[in-house]
């Protein structure tokens, strides 16, 4: 059986009232949520601050409050059950990196998969502020590479929609004046959605824009010749985990559907990690994509 699973990586959003220092007490001060007959919460918190890193470790844990186990009577030879409260079903462990809104998180099959990691961790970080003018999401942070492969396969594309919000504390200089807009109209989240004609297509260049920044390194900056327009920059925005986006295009006959969510930044680690050596790598990747998409700090976050 093997010892590693999947990990993906995401940012944090932090939305209304709440900030940093919120979603922090939220994380290691964490309530019960209760969903069908189960209850998750965060256990195994752990804090580390020291040269010049901050991170944070848990788990995010689903657990029976009247949970029964099999045991082996042996005055009858004969299976019985035993109460056994808080019986723990099922965790997944996550690293939160303040720095990046980062944060990385096990896909527990069956269990704590992806989009139920999302709810659930949200619910905790709002329900512990008593749901009190604070929202948290989770974005997936997008694999460029593999994004652009397939808008590149697509005919044409005749649809575009994203919902985003504005970064903390990371920019990317490809959707800077989107970012500045939505910071200027002070907007928590934008929805855009554009929608050619009957059976026309889009004018759009998304799927070479994509291929040029997937082609990006620390040494080699991608600088469009002109100013990205609203649409495309918006699902830029969304594949860097500040939002979601949806392209709808063509392939020969048949329509295709490409969501960020769905070609997201992933890797192998070990089920039951070291809190010390899955903040590193965590911090790692978040550092690569920070370099290689030339990602830049905006105003200190409050």
């Amino acid at each position: 059986m093997s010892r590693k699973g999947t990990y993906y990586a995401g940012r944090v959003l932090k939305l209304g009232l709440l900030n940093q220092e919120k979603l922090l007490h939220a994380i290691k001060n964490p309530i019960s949520v209760k969903y069908r007959d189960n209850a998750w919460s965060f256990i195994d918190i752990e804090e580390y601050t020291g040269e010049g890193l901050h991170f944070v470790f848990g788990r995010l844990s689903k657990y029976a409050p009247e949970g029964e186990v099999g045991v082996v009577d042996e005055s009858t030879r004969c299976e019985k059950k035993q109460s056994e409260p808080n019986l723990l079903v099922a965790s997944s462990p996550f690293v939160y990196i303040p720095d990046h809104s980062g944060i990385v998180f096990l896909n527990v099959s069956g269990h704590i998969e992806v989009r139920t990691f999302v709810r659930r961790f949200c619910e905790i970080i709002e329900r512990t502020h008593q749901n009190f003018f604070v929202d948290c999401d989770i974005e997936l942070v997008t694999d460029l590479k593999t994004f652009a492969a397939k808008l590149l396969s697509l005919d044409g594309i005749f649809k575009i929609e994203a919902r985003i919000s504005p970064p903390n504390p990371l920019f990317s200089p490809l959707w800077e004046s989107l970012e500045k807009y939505l910071r200027g109209r002070n907007t928590d989240r934008m929805t855009v959605i554009e929608d050619a004609p009957g059976s026309e297509v889009l004018k759009t260049d998304l799927p070479n824009l994509v291929e040029a920044a997937s082609r990006q390194t620390e040494e080699k900056r991608f600088i469009p010749k002109t100013e990205i327009p609203i649409g495309d920059a918006a699902i830029l925005m969304a594949a860097d985990g500040y939002g979601s986006g949806v392209i709808r295009g063509r392939r020969d006959d048949d329509i295709v559907v490409i969501k960020t969510s769905e070609t997201a930044v992933n890797f192998s680690f070990e089920k039951t990690p070291d809190p010390h050596e899955l903040s590193m790598k965590a911090l790692e990747i978040f550092d690569r994509i920070e370099k290689q998409r030339h990602m830049e700090h905006g105003d200190e976050e409050i």
